[in-house]
């Protein structure tokens, strides 16, 4: 096994967005989603041979033990030892909480990347263990939110088929707004689970509307991007309200959302959605090439 080698360590790592997929993607279909840069998190290490751990804030200290703990417990399941990391850690991140921006897995990105420097998973997947950490937070995780932050840049994600770089350079206008909103992704997953049992059919069909959404989504992204601007917009405008009737079904979009939502089509938005797991958070719009 590899030695673990606690050096000085600093990363950021950046929030990110879903454009479609939200919900469906763990049934099969596929997301788009895109890292958001604005925001972000910075894990950062500095060691002191014969002192104790310092994790800064305090705010965090009991958690990031605990999730230092289950490294552990991996590292010593495949044969290591494994030895205490002496020194300061310090965690800053300006990502809001539980708005549907990828706080927790962008935590998780960063811890796994402080690994890898340690030498510690140089035979693991970054994505896949960054993803079993994020279990710790929503239970089951998709696996997206890890994957498009490591990635840093827009990709397609499925469960089965893995991430798929889209291979975009030129975007078109997003913005992201908080709806000032908060709620439990779990809360959400559930939500969603209980319509689909309630109603099977409709489910089913809202599944296939959401996986459609993403297929336009994609296109648009790729057309935008070489320079077929005017098709690429529609596409992309038609997957976001395509994918919003989907959040409006579920009963996911509160009515201080719908009132957001509503002011920015008036202000001249080609099209709003909520993003993320829903019932609060961010709504993010697209905007025109004159906007």
């Amino acid at each position: 096994m590899n030695k673990i080698i606690w050096s000085q360590f600093k990363v950021r790592v950046p929030a990110k967005w879903v454009l479609a997929g939200e919900h469906a993607v763990l049934r099969g279909a596929y997301a788009v989603a895109l890292p958001y840069f604005d925001v972000g998190l910075t894990l950062g290490f500095e060691p002191n041979w014969g002192e104790e751990l310092h994790i800064e804030p305090l705010a965090v200290r009991t958690f990031m033990l605990d999730l230092l703990h289950s490294i552990q417990i991996f590292w010593e399941s495949k044969g290591g030892v494994f030895s205490n990391p002496m020194g300061t850690l310090q965690i800053q991140s300006d990502i809001p909480m539980a708005a549907g921006l990828g706080s927790s897995a962008a935590l998780c990105v960063a811890l796994t990347r402080w690994m890898v420097s340690s030498k510690m998973l140089a035979l693991v997947n970054l994505t896949e263990f960054a993803t079993e950490l994020e279990h710790r937070f929503h239970g089951k995780s998709s696996g997206m939110d890890v994957a498009v932050i490591a990635a840093g840049e827009p990709i397609s994600f499925g469960m089965e088929r893995g991430v798929q770089s889209i291979g975009v350079k030129r975007l078109p206008k997003f913005s992201l707004h908080d709806t000032g909103l908060r709620s439990r992704t779990s809360d959400c997953v559930l939500k969603v689970e209980k319509f689909r049992e309630q109603i099977p059919v409709e489910g089913q069909r809202l599944d296939q509307e959401m996986s459609t959404a993403s297929e336009w989504a994609q296109e648009g992204l790729i057309r935008y991007d070489r320079g077929e601007e005017e098709e690429g917009l529609k596409l992309i405008q038609k997957a976001m309200k395509q994918a919003g009737e989907c959040f409006y079904a579920w009963d996911l979009v509160p009515a201080d959302a719908k009132k957001m939502e509503k002011e920015l089509l008036h202000q001249g938005a080609l099209a709003v959605k909520m993003t993320g797991a829903g019932g609060g958070g961010m709504l993010v719009a697209l905007w025109g090439k004159s906007e």
